[in-house]
């Protein structure tokens, strides 16, 4: 991971938001290896994701969040996530 990546993470972990995600942290794996969170995993590599963020590209990062979220596994992870960080 990018070093400065790694430090805008590590700060938002030790914030009262990352400590919320932190305290899911099992949920959050088990729902990111279940099939739809492989689905979309697949789905964010081949649109080449990783590298959009890595060239800061926020417009394709965005587009690409869009399309997952327009799939079944996409829309049914978000939701399971809304509903283990205690969301509608």
């Amino acid at each position: 991971m990018d070093n400065e990546f790694q430090k805008t993470a590590d700060r938002f972990l030790s914030g009262k938001d990352g400590k919320k995600i932190a305290e899911k942290r099992g949920d959050i794996e088990r729902l990111a290896s279940s099939p739809d969170g492989e689905r979309v995993r697949a789905a964010l590599q081949k649109g080449g994701f990783e590298d959009a963020v890595k060239r800061g590209d926020t417009e394709a990062v965005k587009t690409a969040v869009e399309n997952i979220l327009k799939t079944d596994s996409g829309a049914r992870l978000v939701e399971n996530l809304r509903s283990i960080m205690g969301g509608r």
